[in-house]
């Protein structure tokens, strides 16, 4: 079995804060989503958020991993039909607040 030693260009967008990139190899690219999931329950629960986006994936049409980037962006459900909704090639990652079934 090959392990995949490729890298992929990677960014973390603060709020308010300076641009942090780089490049970490894929097999890391899990784990990192995850911890960036941890947090946004985290502010989550501090802000509530109808949503937070912590991760967002870009694809060139090709359908090729170009980049991945990191927040930690609480949104309303109206920020979040706005921002992410219309969004192409690119794979979102998203917590969102539990609501009641209307009915």
């Amino acid at each position: 079995m090959m392990r995949d030693t490729s890298l992929v260009s990677w960014a973390y967008w603060p709020q308010g804060g300076p641009v942090v990139h780089g490049k970490m190899p894929r097999k890391d690219m899990q784990k990192t989503l995850q911890k960036f999931e941890g947090e946004a329950q985290k502010v989550l629960a501090e802000t509530g958020a109808d949503h937070v986006v912590y991760g967002r994936k870009f694809y060139n049409e090709d359908g090729e991993l170009e980049e991945i980037r990191f927040y930690l962006f609480p949104m309303t459900d109206t920020e979040f039909e706005k921002r992410v909704i219309p969004l192409k090639n690119q794979q979102v990652y998203a917590i969102h607040k539990m609501k009641e079934a209307l009915g």
